[in-house]
């Protein structure tokens, strides 16, 4: 701080007067100056040793003074500003080098750990080029652990691998999946993969995890025909325990008291049950195994869930159960195993009445969803929790929604279901929320109505030679009179449906088919077997669709048509016979 004696020099003015403000020598000059604008004055004295001894100073002096004073303190500013600077400076790089250090530490740490993995780790770049991968990956797929990266693609495209993670029905979804393949050295390796994404939704690469799966396929497989065989021979003496059962019921040994005939209806009971637990065991084994029998044909969902449900009435009627399916519009065929699948409907509606309370309601629909046909069973039982959710079509999973003697079930029917549908190439899910009821999906994929058509009529023809019975081909179409509102439609569809749900039962013998192929048509084939078998379709279908439509709309609004082709008589051809057939269409109600 300059004071305002530093301003005095040798050549001073020394006068008794002529100032208006004295200072002492101590006092700061800028103090000074705010003092000499208070008074108006242009100079100030400064008080010496005597009482005569004053030296006055200008205003110009003090200005230069207090100039000084800020020259001061800029130096002083800058000299702290470059202490601050280098300190700050010299903490910076401190703290650069510590966390370079924990960084370089902490790569270190995770790279031996990639490296000491016992899974092999393999990480893609954006573009599927292979950025890095361990020992381990490389010596699962056959090669050591000192070959190069290119080496490792190499492998890997002759699998197919990085074609099958760049398939994406969906870009915008993050993907990941997972398959089995054997190595060179015959192991058999689980690849899983999953897409790197940050947290700006980028794609970053993908992560492939490599698995040795060699001991528990083995094991998996061991216990699989465990149970195939002890299944088979728990079949043998459980069928002779029932049979004798039912010769004890049935009197065969003479007349038994009504204790024993309860005991031996308990004893039967069991035996159905245990004889349930077995097939289950025995399909369960045959879908791992790769060879459960998968007998396909052209079916219309329709009437499989009829029979089914019909078949399931009465347990849910027991339980005091409102069971009913629905049908919305147009149901396309599938190619698939009738018993297969009405097997999977029956788990989902046997499971639909163990967990639904009595007065409850079960619905059964099915529909058109884009390329597949889509079965939903809906109840309004208690639900399932979230977690058990994600693995209800699990092996020996027990849904456990109600406590109780049989409630529990072997926890294979779902596991089956699963397994079912994945062979006919479908898929199945469910949607529950606790205490609000769950609703049970499958799909199948939609057949060409035609395409199925023509392949069965061939089939058919083919047999020609090998004391093949004639066939006749029908077409029933509806001439709705160019009215295809919503309610003629309808109508057309709950006869249709009713003829598809009944032709398992007027159509016996394996060679016959009925398939919808339009909105308002369904054909029939109809293999001959006695001489009369065409002829009684044909009267059974005039009296299903006369009685729907005397019941719903009469016969003016509605009028329904019937070609017949008959092989070999009429032609020798599918699509001739088509042609014929369609050619000879008549009224089908006088």
């Amino acid at each position: 701080m300059v004071k305002i004696a530093d301003l005095i020099r040798g050549e001073g003015l020394r006068e008794a007067h002529g100032y208006d403000l004295i200072v002492g020598p101590d006092t700061p000059v800028s103090e000074a100056l705010r003092r000499m604008e208070e008074l108006g004055c242009d100079s100030v004295a400064v008080r010496g040793a005597g009482a005569d001894s004053n030296a006055v100073i200008s205003r110009e002096e003090v200005l230069q003074g207090l100039l000084l004073e800020l020259e001061k303190a800029q130096v002083q500013l800058s000299m702290l500003q470059r202490q601050i600077e280098g300190s700050i400076s010299e903490q910076i790089d401190n703290m650069q080098e510590g966390v370079k250090s924990l960084v370089e530490g902490e790569k270190d740490k995770l790279s031996v750990a990639i490296d000491n993995m016992s899974e092999g780790l393999i990480i893609l770049g954006r573009t599927g080029e292979i950025e890095r991968a361990n020992p381990s990956a490389k010596t699962l797929l056959g090669l050591l652990p000192k070959d190069s990266l290119a080496a490792l693609a190499t492998v890997i495209d002759a699998l197919g691998f990085r074609e099958l993670i760049g398939k994406a029905d969906d870009p915008d979804e993050k993907k990941a999946g997972e398959f089995k393949v054997r190595s060179a050295s015959r192991k058999i390796l689980q690849m899983r993969w999953n897409e790197m994404i940050d947290n700006w939704d980028n794609c970053l690469g993908t992560v492939v995890m490599i698995r040795d799966v060699t001991d528990e396929d083995l094991a998996e497989k061991a216990k699989t025909e465990f149970i195939a065989s002890i299944s088979h021979e728990l079949r043998t003496p459980l069928t002779s325990i029932q049979n004798s059962v039912s010769n004890i019921l049935a009197d065969v040994t003479g007349r038994i008291p009504k204790k024993t005939r309860e005991y031996l209806h308990a004893m039967k009971n069991d035996c159905h049950r245990f004889a349930d637990l077995i097939n289950d065991l025995l399909d369960m084994a045959k879908l791992e195994a790769g060879s459960m029998p998968i007998n396909r044909r052209v079916i219309n969902i329709v009437s499989v869930a009829g029979e089914v449900i019909r078949r399931s009435a009465d347990s849910a009627r027991a339980r005091n159960i409102d069971l009913t399916y629905e049908i919305s519009g147009h149901v396309s065929p599938v190619y698939a195993d009738p018993q297969r699948i009405g097997q999977v409907l029956s788990y989902l509606i046997a499971n639909a009445i163990k967990f639904t309370e009595p007065q409850g309601r079960i619905t059964v629909r099915s529909y058109d969803s884009a390329a597949d046909v889509v079965t939903m069973v809906e109840d309004t039982g208690v639900g399932i929790e979230p977690e058990l959710q994600k693995q209800i079509f699990s092996k020996f999973v027990q849904i456990g929604r109600r406590a109780g003697a049989g409630s529990m079930g072997s926890g294979l029917g779902l596991a089956i279901s699963n397994g079912i549908i994945a062979v006919h190439g479908g898929a199945i899910w469910v949607e529950s929320r606790k205490g609000e009821g769950s609703r049970f999906y499958f799909s199948l994929p939609k057949t060409d109505p035609f395409v199925m058509l023509y392949r069965h009529l061939s089939g058919l023809v083919a047999r020609t030679g090998r004391a093949a019975n004639d066939f006749a081909l029908m077409i029933l179409g509806f001439d709705v009179g160019g009215e295809h509102d919503s309610s003629v439609k309808t109508q057309v569809g709950s006869i249709i449906n009713e003829l598809l749900a009944e032709s398992d039962h007027f159509l016996a013998n394996a060679g016959s088919l009925a398939i919808q192929t339009e909105d308002f048509e369904v054909v029939f084939v109809v293999e001959e077997s006695g001489g009369k078998q065409i002829e009684m379709v044909r009267r059974k279908i005039q009296k299903i669709v006369g009685n729907r439509l005397r019941k719903n709309c009469g016969r003016g609004a509605i009028l329904p048509m019937l070609g017949v082709g008959v092989y070999p008589t009429d032609a020798l051809d599918a699509r001739e016979l088509e042609d014929i057939a369609r050619n000879k269409v008549s009224k089908l109600l006088d």
